[in-house]
């Protein structure tokens, strides 16, 4: 027992080593996804942030996080809180927009997508079972740095959801916070979109 004890403990080094690794890996990921072609650098029509991967993969992934909010055919919802996600991505910082940027490389990218999370057709293809699925091969996963992108997809997307008011007054409370509130999108980007 004391051996097994022993054998759990991480210090602050093993666990700086560890971060350093999942970074590296993801970077590594993220960049092979770029190079590649799979991913782009400029945001989709309509956005500030997102990109065309980006909404293919959220488009996928929001029914299953909102599961019983928005449903996957619920269009105009799906597009609202990813419009949403835009302009709250807007807000982040540079480097925490870069950490997202490579979270999404490697969950739009075909090889890492199928490995980590099992969906080996595009996320387009994506059904609801799908989508949860992935999600939860993400949080069961023993491996940290893809429970850290399940955490964060999670995160993002539901406060996304929270920020359009309508959403937030079904809650039970009062709405977002009034340092973020102005940030809520009134546009459908479907409409903002310029052939």
């Amino acid at each position: 027992m004391r051996i097994l004890t022993a054998a759990m403990q991480t210090d602050r080094r093993d666990f700086l080593k560890l971060s350093i690794a999942g970074a590296a890996a993801l970077s590594t990921m993220s960049a092979g996804a770029t190079l590649s072609g799979c991913t782009s650098s400029l945001p989709a029509s309509g956005m500030k942030q997102l990109r065309s991967e980006d909404l293919e993969l959220l488009r996928a992934l929001t029914p299953a996080v909102m599961k019983g909010k928005i449903g996957p055919s619920d269009t105009a919802a799906i597009d609202q809180t990813l419009q949403s996600f835009d302009t709250l991505l807007d807000d982040l910082s540079a480097p925490v927009v870069a950490g997202v940027y490579q979270a999404f490389d490697v969950l739009s990218f075909a090889p890492t997508r199928g490995l980590m999370t099992g969906q080996w057709s595009a996320w387009s293809k994506a059904s609801l079972d799908d989508a949860e699925r992935a999600l939860a091969r993400l949080r069961d996963s023993s491996v940290g740095l893809l429970n850290a992108i399940y955490a964060a997809v999670i995160r993002l997307i539901i406060s996304a959801w929270y920020l359009i008011p309508e959403n937030a007054a079904t809650t039970g409370y009062p709405g977002p916070p009034k340092k973020v509130a102005g940030l809520t999108p009134t546009a459908d980007p479907a409409k903002e979109a310029t052939p």
